[in-house]
């Protein structure tokens, strides 16, 4: 579903969150309760599951993977899985694309695993190498620690494309990833534009990443955007059984966030020295692909910002989910929008690498 978001009224907003009759039904039967109290336990049983999910990994006989490892700027080896084709010894072999995907989590659980189906989905389509990198994660390593890793991480992927990593960047230069993931890729697109990084990035990729800005901050939007916020404050997204109230205490926790910090939420960006911005501090930025769920507390911001984008002359592209929550395609296999989201996810990259 597509939409321009200032052209939808108040009532229509408020409409994405209302729930489909399919996930209604399913959502009945979900039962994920922690006491969200007790952080220590809470985010055991969280990475139990991570675990859980990655010994259950099913490799694929057409897409080779191996581990290289970056240096954060504190000398930590931050680990990076890559997937790239079986077919690469050919010799009439077409150019490699690069995309780099981080994984989401709140920034206190995740690991490369959690891309690594859809990496293998891309290898085999475009040919692409894919590059998963770590991030240190919260509470042992507060805010800005899992942004920063990123950023070095797209750094030495920048530095060693074409010859560790044996992509190239010239077909493609593409970034991104889901929830925290999201605005670790959004973050370093800006920063690799504020630093003119070489090869430049072309593409981002933004799948329900959190764009929130602190209230002080968010006062300051003009009024067209400040009047549709409306999502952090709907029941529908407040009830989220994907990202409930005390999972998200948790998070907020545990990362010790600085809600001033442009790490936090690239939605206005400052200006850099020498560069024009544009009139939110996105000009520049590369061609974008958004997803967006409607009863997800994060949905509004993110309409906003894609709408910024477009206002500083930057190509996006969005995807809308009505009536799920953050993340559904995770829990909720069985929708069809599930399906949905993976066929948009292919056909958004094929925009990105202009296929």
């Amino acid at each position: 579903m597509t939409m321009e978001f200032t052209t939808l009224t108040r009532e229509q907003i408020l409409d994405l969150a209302k729930p489909t009759e399919e996930y209604a039904r399913l959502r009945k039967d979900f039962n994920f309760e922690l006491d969200w109290d007790d952080d220590e336990e809470a985010l055991y049983t969280l990475r139990q599951f991570v675990s859980l999910q990655e010994s259950a990994d099913v490799k694929d006989a057409e897409v080779d993977e191996e581990t290289q490892h970056a240096t954060a700027e504190d000398g930590t080896k931050l680990l990076l899985r890559v997937f790239r084709s079986t077919h690469r010894s050919q010799a009439q072999e077409p150019a490699s694309p690069l995309i780099v995907l981080f994984y989401g989590g709140g920034y206190v659980l995740g690991n490369p695993v959690m891309m690594a189906k859809l990496a293998r989905s891309l290898v085999k389509r475009f040919n692409a190498v894919v590059v998963a990198p770590t991030y240190r994660l919260a509470p042992e390593y507060h805010f800005p620690t899992g942004v920063n890793d990123g950023w070095d991480a797209i750094r030495w992927i920048a530095e060693h494309a074409t010859t560790t990593l044996k992509a190239d960047p010239v077909k493609g230069f593409v970034i991104g990833g889901i929830s925290a993931g999201g605005n670790i890729a959004n973050v370093s697109t800006h920063l690799a534009r504020d630093s003119d990084l070489q090869p430049p990035i072309t593409g981002s990729w933004l799948s329900v990443p959190s764009v929130r800005l602190a209230p002080q901050l968010a006062a300051k939007l003009p009024q067209k955007y400040h009047d549709r916020l409306l999502s952090e404050g709907q029941e529908e997204e407040i009830d989220s059984p994907t990202l409930p109230p005390g999972m998200r205490k948790l998070i907020d926790r545990s990362n010790k966030r600085d809600p001033n910090s442009r790490l936090a939420s690239p939605m206005i960006w400052p200006p850099a020295s020498g560069i024009e911005t544009g009139e939110y501090g996105h000009k520049g930025m590369p061609r974008t692909y958004s997803q967006v769920c409607g009863a997800d507390t994060g949905r509004d911001g993110l309409l906003v910002y894609d709408d910024m984008l477009k206002a500083d002359g930057v190509p996006t592209r969005l995807d809308v989910y009505p009536g799920l929550p953050h993340a559904f395609w995770h829990p909720f296999k069985q929708l069809p929008e599930a399906k949905r989201w993976e066929q948009d996810t292919l056909d958004g990259f094929a925009w990105l690498l202009q296929k």
